[in-house]
């Protein structure tokens, strides 16, 4: 072969070459040989866990990729939030993300949203007060005269400090002068676990949490703005309902998906397109029907799902300054 031969075949493999590489970086994703985990930072049984992993079921039918969920719960969220913050921005790590993300970045957990890309919205899953069927209290006006007429008496429990039930307790209990006993758990399952075994009296729960414990829970009162969606619990009264309209707390669970920040728009848009199939698939749509989840205003990915927690921040910044939980 003569050198004009090896110089066009030099530049034949040298084009071939760029051209592979460029693949790699823009539209061979995901490497089939590589696992897409989705980290709940909760235990395995939640609220956030339980509409998880329905979508992800659903992610599996519009993806070739191995998906996963894998549960590193710890630290009101925190903790298996700086675990994805810990790992490349390849978009091979995706974080359950929600209220509990705002709540923990702005208690100085986690660097949280901050470092977050949003992927696709989920579901709101209302928060409902309620005890034990055996307990003295039929309403939410009893249950706050007793806990003022008994201050620090009464165990008020959440899911964790890091979370949204962590801002509602702390922020309920300010606002009625200090009269209960806050008392954080280890994510939902303990909460539920203490409150059922009568050694916690009154816990902040997700309406599947009392649908799967209704024959032993009694709820008091909804913190959502709208009565539940569930017919077993559209009895249950607003705070407005139940007089206490100036009330102001966290009303329910957002959640989401997120990547780190950093990962490359071509893995955060197919990510996206394979979410919002899931989320707007028969499946997806029905359970959270059946559960009783609410869509936010609107379907939110990527930009659009960044600006609706900048929502989010705003809402609670004041919740968190009269909780004194604010560590910005």
């Amino acid at each position: 072969m003569g050198k004009r031969g090896v110089l066009v075949c030099g530049l034949v493999l040298l084009v071939a070459f760029f051209t592979f590489a460029a693949g790699q970086d823009e539209g061979v994703w995901p490497d089939p040989e590589k696992t897409i985990t989705i980290v709940v930072p909760y235990s395995a049984g939640g609220g956030t866990d339980t509409a998880i992993r329905p979508v992800v079921e659903e992610m599996k039918k519009y993806s070739e990729a191995i998906i996963i969920v894998s549960n590193i719960s710890g630290a009101g969220s925190s903790k298996g939030t700086n675990e994805v913050l810990s790992l490349p921005a390849d978009g091979y790590t995706l974080l359950a993300s929600g209220t509990h993300t705002v709540s923990a970045t702005m208690q100085g957990l986690t660097d949280g949203y901050k470092q977050l890309d949003g992927i696709g919205s989920l579901n709101w899953d209302p928060f409902i007060i309620a005890v034990l069927k055996s307990q003295p209290w039929k309403s939410m006006k009893d249950l706050v005269e007793d806990a003022k007429k008994n201050p620090g008496k009464i165990s008020l429990g959440n899911a964790g400090m890091g979370g949204a039930t962590g801002v509602a307790s702390v922020a309920m209990n300010l606002a009625f002068g200090k009269a209960f006993n806050v008392t954080p758990f280890q994510g939902g399952q303990d909460l539920r676990a203490n409150v059922l075994g009568g050694h916690c009296d009154v816990g902040i729960f997700s309406q599947s949490e009392i649908l799967a414990n209704q024959d032993m829970l009694n709820p008091l009162v909804i913190l959502y703005h709208e009565h539940s969606a569930l017919d077993e619990l559209k009895h249950v009264p607003t705070l407005n309902e139940a007089g206490f309209e100036n009330l102001k707390v966290p009303g329910g669970s957002f959640k989401s998906i997120s990547v780190r920040k950093g990962t490359p728009e071509a893995a955060k848009k197919q990510l996206a397109e394979i979410v919002k199939k899931a989320y707007h698939s028969q499946a997806y749509q029905s359970f959270m029907k059946e559960k009783g989840l609410l869509p936010p205003p609107d379907y939110y990915e990527l930009t659009e799902l960044d600006g609706y927690f900048d929502e989010l921040v705003g809402a609670f910044t004041p919740i968190m300054k009269a909780a004194g939980l604010l560590k910005e």
